[in-house]
């Protein structure tokens, strides 16, 4: 009976260490970055200043990951204005205006300027980029006067110029804390960038067409 149970111990043991190891944990899913070509439509509305202040406006409003309080009330609450006229032809700016209360999208596209796209996928979900190099987007809203041209720069109000948000700072982000971005698009931005991010491809090919078509510096980078 005694060398039964130790056959049977052994064959256990045995059998024990003869079973496959454990499958090994699901992977997660890697972090993917693949540059995109743009293709840019032509652009043949007049107003097309003022169509990419709203096209800008709307998308912070509605794009994912964002953190920012000025697109709300300049979609919702004021009325878009016009264009106004700076002898600079790398700044725009488009005022909006609700009763006594102003607000603003300026864009500010510097020579050298860059627009590259890429799709980034990572964790199931699927976005698209815009790097902006050497461009600057700035929301504004609360102010008690529309902004002049003065010198070389506009010049807010002194008394009430109202709440900025602007692209590109050194020391902040537009994106929400714990969404990755703009970190996510690794060696393809730069401190000092602007990163459009939507889940809607045409959205941003949009904007890119709008974009160049009122800054024709802006370079598009052709993907072989």
């Amino acid at each position: 009976m005694r060398r039964q149970c130790l056959g049977l111990l052994l064959v256990l043991v045995l059998g024990g260490c003869a079973a496959p190891p454990p499958p090994p944990p699901a992977p997660v899913d890697a972090l993917r970055v693949t540059p995109l070509m743009l293709n840019l439509t032509p652009v043949y509305d007049r107003q097309a200043g003022v169509v990419l202040a709203q096209a800008l406006v709307q998308h912070y409003l509605q794009g994912p990951h964002y953190r920012m309080s000025t697109p709300l009330p300049l979609a919702r609450q004021y009325r878009a204005g016009s264009v106004l006229h700076s002898p600079d032809p790398q700044r725009l700016l488009v005022t909006y205006q609700q009763g006594r209360q102003w607000g603003s999208l300026a864009v500010t596209a510097g020579q050298g300027g860059i627009i590259s796209a890429f799709r980034v996928q990572q964790e199931g979900e699927q976005g698209y980029a815009l790097v902006l190099k050497r461009v600057r987007i700035c929301l504004n809203a609360g102010a008690d006067r529309a902004p002049v041209w003065q010198g070389q720069r506009w010049a807010f109000s002194p008394t009430r110029p109202g709440r900025f948000e602007c692209s590109g700072q050194t020391n902040g982000s537009l994106f929400q804390r714990g969404s990755g971005l703009p970190g996510l698009l690794g060696p393809y931005v730069d401190e000092g960038d602007t990163v459009l991010y939507d889940r809607d491809w045409s959205t941003l090919q949009q904007v890119a067409s709008l974009l160049v078509h009122q800054f024709a510096h802006l370079k598009v980078p052709r993907i072989h």
